[in-house]
């Protein structure tokens, strides 16, 4: 077992938090070389979905954010899914819990993590799925480091759930797509995170499905940005939001020209959030949302609207 490194000295814990959001990661994974580049040196590492996958390989290999670049260099016409209609029916038939077989993370798994388990991380690691069965968020930190990755990368609705000691478990990007509150518990006290999140369209959706594909959206970034201003109170983080307009979460056909783009993108926006030091870089300005100070004396339920409609009252 490789030994975990000990957080910085001076008590700086900075984390990395790294959203899901398909293929997508190829972006996400050169704002972290350009995050290195200028001096960033996460002491903890939370991934969800794709995040997962980046974040697994950074924390076995936390010198070396480079090579994660190479293997992403390998991934040319990377296709997430592949929509044939009579292997469609054929798979709802026999599988109806998923559209398609999630080939590519079990690839990815067996060639660069087989055998390995949360263990062998030399940064502390938190992998975050959903409980299909439970309705909740679970964060994985020990165990076998595929088998929770598979569970994170689980899309509902197109790849199968993942089967954990009788739970069925899907995409963390359902309760958490970009987990700062697990950076929190696990003791960051600075965070970065990269969120892959396409921002909602403010086209007028003219399908159900689009009316969906648009609420999703806006859900996603409302909870993000409530929780960034929530934890920027007690400390610096910043959420960086690549421009993926020109990407697709479901192909890649040109990961060398993505990942040179973003690059040089990823290197200007990191002198915004960083300091010279790579240390995270806080926002100015007063937080736009406070946390409430802690109550004199416990409150109970029926306390809380006693007191809140004295309030109200004037």
């Amino acid at each position: 077992m490789r030994q975990m490194r000990p957080f910085p000295a001076g008590d700086r814990r900075p984390a990395l938090v790294l959203g899901g959001g398909g293929a997508y990661g190829v972006i996400q994974a050169a704002y972290i070389q350009a995050a290195y580049e200028a001096g960033f040196r996460p002491s903890i590492i939370v991934g969800t979905s794709v995040g997962s996958l980046n974040g697994a390989w950074l924390a076995l290999h936390p010198d070396h954010p480079d090579e994660l670049l190479r293997i992403w260099l390998g991934m040319d016409r990377l296709r997430l899914v592949e929509l044939r209609p009579w292997r469609l029916a054929t798979r709802l038939v026999r599988r109806p819990l998923g559209l398609v077989a999630n080939d590519i993370v079990p690839r990815l798994v067996r060639e660069h993590l087989h055998g390995l388990d949360f263990s062998d991380a030399r940064l502390p690691l938190g992998v975050v799925a959903t409980n299909l069965t439970r309705g909740e968020k679970r964060v994985f930190s020990e165990g076998d480091l595929g088998t929770a990755i598979m569970a994170s990368t689980a899309i509902p609705g197109v790849f199968e759930p993942v089967d954990i000691d009788g739970d069925l478990y899907v995409d963390g990007c359902l309760t958490a797509s970009v987990d700062l509150a697990t950076a929190l518990t696990m003791g960051a006290s600075e965070i970065l995170a990269i969120d892959l999140t396409p921002p909602p369209s403010l086209a007028r959706p003219r399908t159900v499905l689009g009316v969906l594909r648009q609420s999703l959206g806006i859900m996603a970034h409302a909870t993000t940005e409530a929780m960034e201003a929530c934890v920027s109170h007690s400390m610096p983080v910043r959420v960086v939001r690549p421009d993926l307009s020109k990407s697709s979460p479901w192909r890649l056909d040109d990961s060398a020209g993505a990942i040179a783009h973003n690059l040089l993108v990823a290197r200007k926006e990191m002198s915004d959030v960083l300091q010279g030091d790579g240390s995270v870089r806080a926002h100015d300005g007063a937080p736009a949302c406070a946390l409430p100070e802690a109550p004199a004396e416990p409150v109970t339920l029926r306390r809380y609207f006693h007191l809140r409609a004295r309030k109200q009252a004037g």
